[in-house]
This record gives C-alpha cells, sequence and structure tokens, in this order.
C-alpha cells in the first residue's frame, strides 16, 4: 500500500508515495477502456482487489491511498464492507497505463 507521504504549503498531499505497509490481496480485472488523454490515448483499466477487513484497517486505508500489485499501481475509488461482517474488503480500483 502507498501513502502520500508529504504536503504542499496548503495542506494538501503532494503525489509522492511511500510504502507504508504489505497486505495479501486477490485482484480480479473488471474492464478496460481507451479514453483521449492530450496528444495520445490513455488505457483504462477498473479491477475489484479484495482483502481482509481487518488489514485494511490496520493500515487505515483510505480512497487518498494508492495500492500496489504485481508491479501495477491503482488509484482507490472505493472500499466496501461486504456484508457488513467485518470479514473482506472489497476495493474499486483503476489503472492509467
Amino acid at each position: 500500500m502507498l501513502r502520500a507521504s508529504t504536503t504542499d504549503d496548503l495542506g494538501l498531499r503532494s503525489t509522492t508515495y511511500t510504502a507504508v505497509g504489505t497486505i495479501n490481496v486477490d485482484l480480479r480485472d473488471q474492464s478496460a477502456n481507451e479514453q483521449a488523454y492530450a496528444d495520445g490515448v490513455a488505457v483504462v483499466r477498473r479491477a475489484e482487489i479484495r482483502c481482509r477487513w481487518n488489514s485494511a484497517q490496520r493500515l487505515s486505508l483510505t480512497e487518498k491511498d494508492r495500492i500496489q500489485v504485481r508491479g501495477r499501481t491503482f488509484r482507490i475509488l472505493g472500499i466496501q464492507n461486504l456484508d457488513e461482517a467485518d470479514m473482506l474488503a472489497v476495493i474499486e480500483a483503476e489503472e492509467v497505463a
């Protein structure tokens, strides 16, 4: 898991991320779309990442963080406590390549 490590003059997070912990996850690719980006095309891949709920809580995982799985970095879109059972965290994420 990667977290923004510094803040700018306004107190906002910077784009520099540092590793803060490791958790076991299950990565499930969902879709890929091409979008016009600047003077080229960007491929946006959506994925579902599953991990144990207590692991996500232990690292204080939020939508501001990034997750790196097998060399791919994902931006977190949302975190769901599956069935409100405090057992499984379902993380919706996207990767822009």
